[in-house]
């Protein structure tokens, strides 16, 4: 393999392992990432030099581990699966 990956930067947030991601097409400079934490952190991404990418808003409501998580096509919705057996629809 020729090409190589190039780390740019690190997003932190979480307090447990990362368990899912998400983007959007609508909304390119989103990112949702679910975790062992319990917690789903929408991220806003940046071009900066100094920050690739701040948290935005924690979204809390699963009892535990979030297995993952999706962004509706317009990007208006989020939904996540927990180990707690729910579903959660967040607007």
């Amino acid at each position: 393999m020729t090409e190589q990956l190039i780390l740019k930067g690190t997003l932190e947030g979480h307090s447990g392992w990362v368990t899912s991601l998400a983007t959007s097409m609508e909304n390119p400079n989103m990112l949702l990432s679910g975790s062992r934490d319990k917690t789903l952190i929408i991220w806003n991404l940046t071009r900066d030099e100094s920050s690739y990418g701040y948290p935005k808003r924690s979204l809390h409501g699963h009892s535990h581990i979030i297995s993952d998580c999706v962004i509706s096509s317009d990007g208006a919705y989020a939904l996540s699966a927990s180990w707690d057996k729910t579903l959660r629809l967040w607007e």
